[in-house]
């Protein structure tokens, strides 16, 4: 709505004069808008409002004579809907049912203390602003519906929310027949794809659209239609009709156009081409309304006196383009007020032809779009700090970000963000801006169930308080804030915005503090994230370290006693013979056999690169020879080509062949074959319980005393570092068939 200016007059009636006149006191300090006069009862106070232009009637409800519903009633009576508002100590459902059937416009309960005096000049000028609008918005359609001019509106689903009688008249129904039909009802069927494809579509783009189109009669008959449609702010369509299948008398067309665009809710502006610097020849009511300048002070002036320090030159040149080539256009651009305030102007511009089609004039339509662009601003700037609290390193530095945006974006001066501290289950702040200690000493520590905001803080929904004082979980009911804009940041904590004035923060501040509080949400996710990989890189470098000194045990300090005690052995036996040193032999092979698989499955990395074509049959065979295998038997049936390791590739075949020979027994046949995405490696031995065929890949599971409990494992390893999958499955032959899966085949 649009902000009064001028002065409220005011009418409180209470039969204790003390109160009244306290109470006018108050409102007038208030807001100097407001004068206030006083009266003890309801019959003084319809003798003040016959001879005086009351705005609105505060009145008590206990009165004398006539109590505040019966004076609501003599006032609607005689008065209509004037604002009334029922303020009374008295307050009960009964009287507030009664108030509300009689036709009261608010109803408020009187309260001890001066703030409430605050929320009653507020709920005034609400009231006070709103008949207002009302009055003047039924000002404009009396107008209109006395224009000959056919004249209706539309809402954004394209229905008659108003026809006057001229407009009715015309395609031959009444007006309230009109009303809540939609306009296809006055086209013919084959007419009406040309107003979707080019009409609406024109208004949509410049704001208006002037042109004739052909209009269907309720008795089916038609008439050429001279047709202009204007875009209010509201999203509505303004149409003027006129019928020229017989042209009228020029002056009076024009007298009626004229009166038409003289009550348009847009400004229009019509110049001459043919006059030097093309002067303003007519500005509508709405157009000197929006820049503040008189008629006289308009006509004979070139538009560009709106133009300032801020305008920028690219829009205005495209005006200047589009009007020397005689073609519509549609700019924004900053313009000045008469005052110097800047607005943002959306003009569109269009040439008007005669029947030659040269170019008579030019009209132009302006919008105060300023409310868009500044929403438009601000949801910009809350883009481009998206990327500085995505750049914070700790939730500290993600609260700092967060309370400046607020503050230099948002415009919220008195700002704080307190983050959720798990281990005490408080909320505490870590972030203020320097403006919250214009109303507090101290920032407090909520704790849950002590305040508004920690109940917001588990509802998750943001919430504008206009009066803290008001609401039962208030934390500190003398502070001196008075409302209050909670934005939950998720499970992370809250940012809370405050001011000393009642009702600061609507419906736009909590938009846009809830995509604030996304981006600090999704800062803060990252910075969490962030420190647990950080947590997991330190884990894995500790786990590194310790592989490393493990290694170094393994390759150096076992290594080096072993190939002293292998030495030894082969001195002993050059000097005796004993059945016991070919036992030795054998535990100091296993031994080397056991340092050998702890250091692949310690060094072998988590991934494998270098990966190339490798030739399953061929590698299987190569491994053959190099295991230990007796009178075993390999069958190869498979002919595919993966991409691998070839080196990690020929530890996991190894390591399967040996696994057989050593628990099936030293003639078993291994087999080597397909599957659809992957290969298996099979023999024809005793198999491995089902209960056992999970644990058969834990380091160190081994059932044969020849065994490390190492090859399986490192089998496992092997796959996992290609991003295969092995299982365990009975073959066949009831032995058992290891599955390789997962696995991409060069020629497929």
């Amino acid at each position: 709505m649009t902000a009064i200016a001028e002065t409220i007059c005011i009418l409180h009636v209470d039969d204790e004069p003390g109160f009244a006149d306290m109470a006018a006191t108050f409102l007038e300090r208030e807001d100097d808008r407001v004068d206030v006069q006083t009266a003890t009862s309801a019959t003084a106070g319809l003798e003040i409002l016959a001879d005086n232009d009351i705005d609105c009637v505060v009145s008590d409800y206990d009165m004398p004579e006539r109590n505040g519903i019966q004076f609501l009633e003599a006032v609607r009576e005689e008065y209509g809907s004037l604002p009334f508002i029922l303020y009374t100590g008295k307050g009960s459902e009964e009287i507030a049912s009664d108030a509300i059937s009689a036709g009261v416009t608010d109803y408020l309960q009187k309260e001890s203390g001066t703030d409430q005096y605050a929320v009653l000049a507020n709920r005034i000028t609400n009231a006070v602003e709103s008949q207002r609008v009302k009055r003047e918005r039924n000002r404009q359609l009396d107008a209109i519906e006395t224009a000959q001019e056919g004249i209706s509106i539309l809402d954004e689903d394209g229905e008659f929310i108003f026809v006057n009688e001229a407009y009715a008249d015309l395609y031959g129904y009444d007006p309230a027949e009109m009303r809540g039909k939609h306009w296809e009802l006055l086209y013919r069927e084959a007419d009406i794809p040309r107003i979707y494809d080019d009409i609406i579509p024109a208004v949509q783009e410049n704001g208006y659209w002037t042109g004739t189109t052909t209009g269907l009669r309720a008795d089916g008959s038609t008439f050429i239609e001279d047709h202009v449609l204007a875009r209010t702010d509201r999203g509505e369509l303004v149409c003027t009709v006129r019928d020229i299948s017989d042209q009228r008398d020029g002056e009076q067309e024009l007298s009626r156009i004229k009166r038409a665009m003289d009550e348009a809710p847009v400004g229009i502006t019509i110049t001459g081409p043919k006059q030097e610097d093309t002067p303003i020849s007519y500005a509508n009511r709405q157009f000197l309304e929006l820049t503040g300048y008189t008629e006289s002070e308009v006509r004979g002036r070139n538009c560009r006196f709106l133009q300032g320090e801020e305008t920028e030159a690219e829009p205005v040149d495209a005006m200047r383009a589009a009007i020397d080539a005689d073609e519509p256009v549609s700019v924004e651009l900053r313009n000045y007020r008469k005052d110097g305030t800047m607005f943002w102007n959306q003009v569109s511009i269009a040439p008007v032809r005669d029947e030659d089609g040269t170019v008579v004039n030019y009209v132009g339509f302006q919008r105060d779009i300023t409310e868009r662009k500044e929403h438009e601003r601000r949801l910009k700037a809350l883009s481009e700090s998206a990327q500085d609290l995505l750049q914070a390193d700790t939730r500290e530095e993600v609260a700092e970000i967060g309370v400046e945006t607020a503050r230099t974006v948002l415009g919220l001066e008195a700002n704080t963000i307190h983050l959720y501290n798990e281990a005490e289950r408080t909320l505490e702040p870590v972030a203020a801006s320097d403006g919250i200690y214009d109303l507090l000493e101290d920032l407090p520590t909520f704790t849950p169930g002590d305040s508004i905001a920690w109940r917001v803080y588990e509802s998750g929904d943001a919430l504008a308080v206009d009066d803290v004082h008001a609401d039962p979980d208030i934390y500190n009911p003398d502070t001196p804030i008075k409302s209050e804009l909670y934005l939950p940041l998720g499970r992370h904590g809250i940012l809370l915005a405050g001011s000393g004035t009642n009702a600061a923060f609507d419906q736009r501040d909590v938009i846009l503090g809830e995509i604030l509080a996304g981006h600090i949400i999704s800062a803060l996710k990252q910075v969490e994230g962030t420190e647990q990989l950080r947590d997991r890189e330190r884990d894995l470098e500790h786990h590194n370290d310790r592989l490393e000194a493990f290694t170094s045990v393994v390759s150096h300090d076992l290594r080096n006693p072993l190939n002293v005690a292998q030495g030894r052995l082969q001195l002993a036996r050059e000097q005796y013979e004993s059945e016991h040193l070919a036992a030795v032999e054998q535990a100091h092979e296993r031994m080397d056999t056991l340092i050998t698989d702890l250091l692949t499955l310690a060094q072998d990395g988590e991934t494998v690169t270098d990966r190339e074509s490798v030739a399953l049959a061929s590698l299987a065979e190569n491994c053959w020879t190099t295991v230990e295998t007796a009178d075993a038997t390999l069958v190869t049936d498979i002919d595919r080509t993966v991409l691998a390791n070839e080196s990690r590739l020929k530890q996991l075949f190894e390591n399967l062949v040996r696994n057989a020979v050593e628990h099936a027994g030293a003639d078993v046949t291994v087999t080597v074959g397909a599957l659809d995405d992957g290969f298996y490696v099979a023999d024809d031995g005793p198999g491995i319980p089902e209960d056992e065929r999970e644990t058969v890949f834990e380091a160190g599971y081994s059932t044969s005393t020849e065994g490390t409990g190492f090859g399986l494992s490192i089998a496992r390893k092997v796959a996992a570092a290609h991003d295969w999958e092995i299982s365990v499955r009975d073959s066949a032959d009831g032995g058992t068939r290891f599955e390789i899966t997962g696995v991409s085949f060069c020629d497929s």
